[in-house]
């Protein structure tokens, strides 16, 4: 038998789980008993070189029916990090009741030489006879999971059919009883104050603003722990919840019916009737109301890590729609800009830069090589990415929101670039799409992998309001100084060049060259000079350029596309967007933060700076 020296260490982690919170604040639980019973195990398993990881793994109060756990996350990140090496469960329904999630943590475990071990249970994942096992096991967990769903739906819709609320926190207006919930007047007035001001005002603002200004709060109600919960100013979200409950009316709103309640309702059926029929008018004229597939709603943030979000606006019988920053407080604060975006030119603009990536072989191996593919597995989802791109540019625009919310993490707008963050584990499922349905992710399998690839562009999508995207800084008469004469009958040329390729289409290059006496060579770089940034090419005009740029930097430097580069290769200044505060606001006049009502200051401004 070999020695103890010779044997592999085999590094072993606990995974602990419990459905509830309850005793989980007592020393002694369920997380500790199954973590000292499986620790007991692995110490008995020290012959084989077994050692267990001082890391914990505990997911307390959270169900067996999905892979959304936070110690489950940490699992399946530091298994793809490579620092584990067999997981040690007390039982297999601790690591998850679903057949389907257990075939992915299989499938996840397999691709990393993950052996997996039950310890009540008797068997490991090493051989085909404890996998047959496992399967057989699993499957028996995963119907007792449905069985205790099934009664608890049925229960459920038992107690409706009968009128009665389900359990819970009794709603806004009413009190438990023994025998069901009954009215608190004091609540019951604030709701019938609700609908009235609804049915006169027939604006929901209007009514959070009266709700507001005459000082209600939410009910205090005691949890089943005896913890007290409430008692803060109504947010719109209550407001507009208590307009839309039937249960006021006397009814109990089921799955697709409502059933008559055996409560006492608040309001009549006249006024629920009538603010029903309100809601329906309102929700047809509403723009944000009309469908829309701009599939970036969710997934955009700016590069001061704001969320941008989608803005509708309905004017002259059209629908403009844009993304917009969110109003941050800071941002107030700060004078910051808001970024605005079309949203339709962000979307084509997004689109097509994600077809050009998934045709483009090079970009996308660097992304699958995140999730450690090499060698054949790899060169087979390469070699799908053209077709994949393809059926992408002609896919319908329904199915695009659920597919780019699966296969992009992030969205990141700045003012000259775009990054796009993708989901390496998504991209991997999308090189099996065939095109034929629609493609959605499986957040579950989210936490079990943060690769990501970041894909910069180099495009400007932010919307230039009130100030010129163009930075060309005007020429005064207190410069004095002296263009470099070289430098402008250089763009002077690049010029003339454009003008022949403008006007000779039919020439070759070859031919263009000859007409501008010079070279093919010279003739390509000349004609690149027409793709400078404008503030650069007339501070050349002017003479303000660095003293150290001269003829032959421009030429041999083929003049990169991006602005940015071209002003850092150069040696120019980011160009300064930001206009001083003090500035707009004169001498002492400051605004107070509140007194911006949501908006930055630079709206208040009017002259040169962009609205919000």
């Amino acid at each position: 038998m070999p020695s103890d020296e010779n044997l592999p260490i085999k590094r072993c982690a606990i995974y602990t789980r419990k459905s509830t919170t309850h005793r989980l604040e007592h020393d002694v639980n369920s997380l500790v008993t199954q973590r000292e019973i499986s620790s007991a195990y692995i110490t008995s398993q020290q012959y084989k070189g077994w050692v267990e990881l001082p890391q914990h793994y505990d997911d307390g109060g959270h169900s067996g029916s999905g892979l959304e756990r936070p110690a489950l996350a940490r699992l399946m990140q530091d298994i793809e990090a490579g620092k584990i090496d067999t997981v040690v469960v007390y039982k297999i329904d601790r690591l998850t009741r679903s057949l389907l999630d257990f075939v992915r943590l299989i499938e996840m475990f397999d691709r990393q030489s993950i052996t997996l071990v039950s310890i009540s249970q008797a068997f490991d994942t090493s051989d085909s006879m404890g996998r047959m096992i496992l399967n057989v096991l699993l499957t028996f967990s995963q119907f007792e999971r449905e069985l205790i769903a099934e009664r608890v739906r049925d229960s459920i819709r038992t107690r409706k059919r009968h009128g009665r609320i389900h359990g819970g926190l009794p709603p806004f207006g009413y009190v438990a009883g023994r025998d069901g919930i009954h009215v608190d007047q004091a609540e019951a007035d604030i709701v019938r104050f609700i609908f009235a001001e609804f049915l006169r005002t027939r604006r929901y603002t209007s009514v959070m603003t009266a709700v507001r200004e005459a000082g209600y709060c939410s009910s205090v109600k005691l949890s089943r722990r005896g913890v007290p919960r409430g008692g803060t100013p109504m947010s719109p979200g209550t407001v507009y919840g208590i307009l839309r409950n039937p249960i006021y009316v006397g009814q109990i709103r089921g799955h697709d019916t409502t059933y008559q309640g055996v409560h006492e309702p608040l309001i009549s059926e006249a006024t629920w009737a009538a603010a029903q029929a309100l809601s329906e008018e309102r929700k047809k004229r509403s723009p944000h109301a009309k469908e829309t597939h701009h599939f970036l709603a969710g997934l955009l943030w700016d590069d001061l890590g704001r969320h941008m979000l989608l803005d509708l606006n309905w004017q002259r019988g059209r629908t403009y729609c844009a993304y917009v920053s969110s109003n941050a407080a800071w941002s107030q604060v700060e004078y910051r800009r808001a970024y605005r975006c079309n949203a339709d030119h962000l979307d084509k603009t997004v689109l097509a830069a994600v077809c050009d990536f998934l045709a483009d072989r090079g970009k996308l191996r660097g992304a699958l090589k995140t999730l450690g593919l090499f060698g054949d597995d790899l060169d087979r989802l390469a070699n799908r990415g053209k077709a994949i791109s393809q059926m992408l540019e002609v896919t319908r625009a329904e199915w695009l929101p659920d597919l780019f919310a699966a296969l992009v993490h992030q969205v990141e707008i700045a003012e000259e670039t775009v990054s796009i963050t993708f989901r390496s584990l998504e991209l991997r499922r999308l090189m099996a799409w065939d095109g034929k349905t629609a493609f959605r992710g499986r957040p579950a399998d989210w936490p079990c992998s943060d690769a990501r690839y970041v894909l910069d562009i180099d495009v400007r999508v932010i919307t230039a309001e009130r100030w010129p995207s163009l930075h060309i800084i005007p020429r005064t008469e207190a410069n004095d100084t002296r263009p470099n004469p070289k430098l402008v009958e250089l763009i002077k040329a690049a010029r003339r060049a454009q003008i022949l390729v403008d006007e000779h289409r039919d020439l070759s290059i070859e031919e263009l060259a000859k007409k501008q006496g010079c070279r093919p060579t010279h003739f390509a770089r000349l004609i690149r000079l027409n793709y400078l940034a404008p503030d650069i090419a007339t501070a050349i005009l002017d003479g303000t350029q660095p003293a150290e740029l001269d003829r032959k930097t421009l030429l041999d430097s083929n003049v990169p596309t991006s602005w940015a580069v071209q002003r850092k290769l150069f040696g120019f200044p980011a160009p300064e967007r930001a206009i001083s505060p003090r500035n707009l606001f004169g001498r002492g006049m400051w605004p107070a933060a509140g007194q911006m009502d949501g908006k930055g200051a630079e709206a208040q401004a009017g002259d040169g700076v962009s609205r919000p």
